[in-house]
């Protein structure tokens, strides 16, 4: 009896360890994918979002639900990404904010998203424009520094939700440049923008996929992008450091992250499917033309090294602006 329950377990053995390559050699054939971005629709992420799922569905032959949650500054996101079945069936749109801000702002961080999320592919990286109004009196960003100097504490600025990269990108402007300005949070930076374009705000840093065709469309002007060179979308606008600002440079980015534990063979096919999309010359055309850099294609490994070194960097300047989650 001993002897054939040994042969019996060791016949089944091959079978159990199987089972995982299995799964991972049926994905994504057990139903749509869930990308959730974690911010509101028509804002940066959510854009970049829709055109590369639309390009990945037909060659997936699964439909991807891109599904928004923007609450707690991003963090029901990730925690929903996070606490996910490891499956390939639930992704993250993973931005600085997320990714990188939110582990300065919570304390403590509902997960350890350090942890429990895993890099997959990039997609792009999409540099702030200082964004103000068409009456705005001043000419050039010098001007407009002294102005706000000269008006302590009479002054507002707008961005998205606290902590997100519109929020610590205007946070780090008024330490740079010593001014007293007030901070107002909104749900989406677009709504800020709105509200800066009626009178009600001095400034806001809007992400350049979005603020590219304010800037174009001339609802607004700008005095620079936060990039390190100009943008092929407005070749006519400097960056901040040319316009008077030396080395201020801030963008968010849009990556696919995944619960940590998804199985390799599916994180491979990820990052090769997200990397050809982005990549192709029709994608990438597009992005660039919304205002947006795409760097070379990434693996797994080089993702979650751009996630740390975004950390080394980012994480004590968010610290240091004394930013807190809303």
């Amino acid at each position: 009896m001993k002897r054939r329950a040994f042969l019996a377990a060791t016949l089944a053995t091959p079978a159990v360890l199987s089972l995982r390559p299995a799964r991972a050699a049926a994905w994504p054939a057990a139903g749509p994918i869930r990308l959730i971005v974690a911010s509101a629709a028509g804002g940066n992420a959510d854009v970049v979002a829709r055109i590369v799922a639309a390009e990945m569905e037909p060659a997936l032959g699964q439909r991807i639900v891109v599904e928004n949650l923007p609450a707690a500054s991003g963090m029901r996101a990730t925690e929903t990404v996070s606490k996910a079945t490891p499956d390939g069936y639930t992704l993250l749109v993973g931005t600085s904010s997320q990714l990188v801000h939110n582990i300065a702002l919570f304390d403590p961080l509902p997960v350890d998203i350090t942890t429990t999320l895993k890099g997959v592919a990039m997609m792009n990286e999409v540099p702030m424009i200082l964004c103000v109004r068409n009456e705005e009196t001043a000419r050039t960003l010098p001007a407009f520094v002294e102005r706000l100097k000269a008006e302590p504490g009479r002054n507002s600025y707008g961005s998205g939700p606290a902590g997100t990269t519109t929020h610590i990108t205007g946070a780090l402007f008024l330490q740079r440049i010593g001014a007293t300005v007030e901070h107002v949070p909104y749900p989406s930076s677009a709504q800020a923008l709105r509200d800066m374009i009626a009178g009600r705000l001095a400034f806001v840093f809007d992400p350049s996929l979005t603020g590219v065709a304010q800037v174009k469309g001339g609802a607004v002007r700008t005095f620079g992008v936060a990039a390190p060179t100009r943008l092929a979308a407005i070749p006519d606008v400097p960056t901040l450091a040319e316009a008077g600002l030396p080395d201020f440079v801030s963008q968010t980015w849009n990556t696919i992250a995944a619960p940590a534990g998804t199985p390799a063979e599916i994180v491979g096919r990820l990052n090769a499917l997200v990397n050809g999309v982005v990549q192709s010359a029709a994608v990438k055309t597009r992005l660039e033309e919304l205002g947006s850099i795409v760097p070379a294609a990434m693996t797994p490994a080089q993702v979650d090294a751009y996630y740390a070194r975004e950390r080394a960097t980012w994480i004590p300047v968010v610290r240091a602006t004394g930013a807190r989650a809303s």
